[in-house]
């Protein structure tokens, strides 16, 4: 599976979940985005979608942007979302799966992520064995490791997890982290406290390096996942 058959196969699976939810599922609240509820994140990814298909975003999308993504559909329903996100699926496949698709990868990453957000917020089953999940792994990881080596960030540390292996930073490692893809993508997206990410599987002592493990901020308490 590649990247663009990943998006595809996220998107798919949370239009259909999203028809299965009542209006007060719908309006829950999603506790790894404090600021939304479950349609606006939904209305997130479908402006998200759509304004890099238009041009209106093309980088890493800012506070500023998502706030307007999901300010624009404040008055449209999860099914009208869904139907616009739908829309641009040929478009953004195209994107993904270009020469320059790794240029999109954020894209593929935040669906997932948002994707296991909404399951987890809903208390639903997220994507542990999914086939998705280790491509994830591999976009986010090699999107770290070309970052660490570019600012020459050390000390490195070692990443492993069941599918593949990565060196994070310059010179020798100084630890290493066992984990699944899974949670792979969860720390590194932002969606484990320091205190869960220093009581995992490392060898070693990573050091002042888990302040350096996320993308955005961890939360302040657990998820629970």
């Amino acid at each position: 599976m590649d990247t663009a058959e990943c998006y595809g196969a996220v998107r798919a699976r949370m239009i259909e979940f999203a028809a299965t939810l009542s209006e007060q599922q719908a309006d829950a609240p999603v506790p790894a985005l404090p600021a939304w509820t479950v349609r606006e994140t939904y209305a997130h990814l479908a402006g998200l979608c759509t304004e890099v298909v238009d041009g209106v975003v093309a980088g890493p999308a800012t506070d500023d942007d998502t706030a307007r993504q999901v300010r624009d559909r404040a008055e449209r329903g999860l099914g009208e979302i869904c139907a616009e996100w739908a829309a641009h699926a040929a478009e953004v496949g195209a994107l993904i799966g270009s020469p320059k698709g790794y240029r999109y990868n954020l894209l593929v990453q935040d669906a997932w992520n948002h994707e296991q957000d909404v399951l987890g917020a809903l208390g639903r089953p997220q994507a542990r064995e999914d086939a998705t999940t280790p491509v994830v792994a591999a976009a986010l990881a090699d999107t770290f490791a070309r970052s660490w080596k570019k600012f020459e960030l050390s000390p490195a540390i070692r990443i492993e997890t069941p599918t593949a292996e990565w060196t994070l930073g310059v010179g020798e490692p100084v630890a290493t982290l066992r984990t699944s893809d899974f949670d792979l993508v969860r720390l590194l997206i932002g969606r484990r406290t320091l205190d869960e990410i220093q009581t995992m599987d490392w060898t070693g002592t990573p050091g002042v390096v888990v302040d350096r493990l996320h993308y955005f901020p961890p939360p302040a308490a657990s998820l629970g996942e």
